[in-house]
């Protein structure tokens, strides 16, 4: 527990990881933690599902680019849509419990040469979630990176609902999906490759994918908004709390640091919800030392009081 406030001052006060100014008994003790989390693919947060499963949310699924340099044996070419131009490093996967204007980051996957695709990380996760730690969304919300039949058909098989965006370039019933749905609005219910049953929407040139023949467009648009909470998390993540800035060589240290990042917003969004502040104004408190993150926090946080 003292390891993990040390971090989390650490980041917030220098934005860094810099493992030198961590006494090394409290490393080790940290090292020891991580390595009892880690799995091949993904890395969940136990105490935070535990929390999670407190609340009924939905499960949130994205990724973001983490540009990276001197990490050539495990970066990959990423586009960077801001320039047009390539950038090296790797893309986070997220895994974001929401719960009204609560978020939770439960867990996350790296995407790097020694990882599968981005939808094979999100595969791991659900996985780990539902046969592992037994946590069941209400909805899964993503966008369209992550429509691949595969996750389809494993949230489908798990009875778990979802909300996807929809490539407009793919087929339903091996029919484009234009030719189906030909004007600017309207459903239409058809199967993919692999016989899953979906209903797809149009919205104008905008598409979005189900498994719940029920639900309506009106329901589809309230519920891809949801989405959009996992941005404004990436943000903080990147603004508040720098999830870019470690420069440490290898990708374990890469992990530990994220995996400290993700407690690191926890502890803030924790300490809006009970203050009444915002994530911003908490930051600033903890800098300023107007509030402590000590132990007794830590608990209330992670929820192991």
């Amino acid at each position: 527990m003292n390891s993990i406030v040390l971090f989390i001052k650490q980041i917030l006060s220098f934005g860094n990881f810099r493992i030198t100014d961590i006494p090394a008994k409290a490393k080790q003790e940290l090292l020891t933690a991580f390595k009892n989390l880690k799995r091949i693919d993904t890395v969940f947060i136990p105490e935070l599902i535990k929390l999670a499963k407190k609340y009924p949310g939905k499960l949130i699924i994205d990724s973001s680019d983490n540009p990276k340099y001197g990490l050539k044996h495990i970066c990959r070419k990423l586009k960077n849509l801001k320039t047009s131009g390539y950038h090296s490093g790797f893309k986070i996967v997220l895994f974001l419990w929401q719960v009204g204007e609560y978020r939770i980051p439960i867990g996350f996957g790296l995407w790097h040469k020694q990882s599968g695709s981005v939808c094979d990380l999100a595969l791991a996760g659900i996985s780990r979630l539902r046969n592992e730690f037994k946590l069941k969304p209400e909805v899964v919300l993503a966008d369209g990176e992550y429509c691949a039949d595969k996750v389809v058909k494993r949230l489908t098989d798990y009875s778990w609902a979802f909300v996807f965006r929809w490539k407009c370039n793919r087929k339903l019933s091996n029919q484009q999906i234009r030719l189906r749905i030909p004007r600017g609005y309207g459903s239409s219910i058809g199967k993919l490759k692999n016989h899953t049953k979906v209903k797809i929407f149009r919205r104008k040139e905008r598409y979005y994918e189900t498994n719940r023949m029920l639900f309506d467009m009106q329901k589809i648009a309230k519920l891809y908004k949801i989405r959009w909470k996992i941005e404004e998390t990436f943000r903080v993540l990147k603004s508040l709390i720098g999830i870019h800035r470690c420069q440490q060589h290898s990708i374990e240290a890469q992990e530990i640091f994220l995996w400290m990042c993700m407690i690191t917003f926890s502890c803030l969004e924790r300490m809006s919800l009970l203050f009444g502040d915002s994530i911003y104004k908490s930051r600033s408190n903890v800098i300023f030392q107007n509030v402590n993150i000590d132990n007794l926090i830590l608990k209330e946080v992670l929820a192991m009081n």
